[in-house]
């Protein structure tokens, strides 16, 4: 079996009643998974209607967080749509070797798609890995009829169509410093390394057509990406381990805030937040911590238990 073969048969074989839909019309890839019919059999359809692009461990982490969030508030998020990369197939235009898929081999590469395939389906959330700019999935995302949409590591361009869609806007989470001119592009980890970084930024800002140009909504406090002794490791894979460590925090500030700007009945995405400001201080001292692994993590990024996901 090749690569795509392994993930569907994986996703079958977990829940046989899922549905993966293979004529998907003008996109020249991917799929339509379905979930299925006892998956989340008790989601609502009320709140405010969010769709993911994302992949890998960083949009496998907003992601979980989205899930959470819907969890506790089930009447306030409905988490409608997951885009995600299809890495395992050839076919697909992701820019894969100039990407992080690139540090894995097919084993690792098909269980981070697996993984981040089934976050959606037992969310009894759709799963979308093929072309974006199609007529297609322009169709596909006027069924969804999303509120919002959140981008967190996707390796399509996402283009004005699906930009101007959602009335709340459209948030491209990106781990690197963007205020400074840093890290913008597919290799944000590789930067901190050429350039000897001590610390660097989580950033939010509103996606345009131009790659990581956005305006910023907001960042969040500095965060260490050094050992112990002051060295900076080689490794991109220990450090995107360390940028992901806000995901969770900040995806959770930004839901809220869309929520309550639904629930006031303002048509209109945020242009500035203060995340930063929202960290405690013992959080701020917990991201300016030095790494102490020298190896990357091998577990699923999961939301910290420390966080209120609760929205009043």
């Amino acid at each position: 079996m090749n690569p795509e073969e392994v993930v569907d048969k994986r996703i079958i074989n977990d829940c046989p009643d899922r549905q993966i839909i293979t004529n998907l019309g003008d996109s020249k890839w991917g799929q339509l998974i379905l979930p299925g019919k006892e998956e989340n059999p008790n989601k609502q359809d009320k709140g405010l209607r969010v769709v993911l692009f994302g992949s890998y461990l960083l949009g496998y982490l907003l992601g979980e967080t989205l899930k959470k969030l819907e969890e506790n508030n089930p009447d306030k998020i409905n988490f409608i749509g997951l885009v995600t990369d299809d890495p395992a197939s050839p076919k697909a235009k992701i820019s894969v070797k100039r990407r992080i898929w690139r540090k894995y081999g097919a084993k690792e590469t098909i269980g981070l798609e697996t993984a981040m395939i089934e976050s959606g389906l037992t969310a009894g959330v759709p799963v979308y890995t093929g072309a974006v700019k199609t007529d297609y999935f322009r169709n596909l995302l006027s069924q969804w009829n999303p509120d919002v949409i959140l981008v967190c590591v996707f390796g399509q361009i996402i283009d004005v169509p699906i930009i101007n869609y959602p009335s709340l806007g459209i948030y491209n989470f990106h781990p690197a410093d963007l205020s400074a001119k840093y890290g913008a592009g597919p290799q944000p980890f590789q930067d901190l390394i050429d350039r000897g970084a001590k610390t660097s930024k989580v950033t939010i800002h509103h996606l345009t057509e131009d790659l990581d140009s956005g305006p910023i909504v907001g960042q969040s406090s500095p965060i260490n990406v050094r050992f112990t002794d002051g060295s900076i490791t080689n490794n991109i894979l220990v450090l995107d381990d360390r940028m992901l460590q806000p995901i969770d925090y900040m995806g959770t500030l930004l839901i809220e805030t869309l929520v309550k700007k639904k629930e006031a009945g303002l048509n209109e995405g945020i242009k500035t937040l203060d995340f930063a400001k929202h960290f405690s201080k013992s959080y701020k001292r917990e991201l300016l911590e030095p790494i102490t692994s020298t190896t990357p993590s091998k577990t699923l990024p999961m939301p910290s238990e420390l966080i209120n996901y609760n929205i009043d």
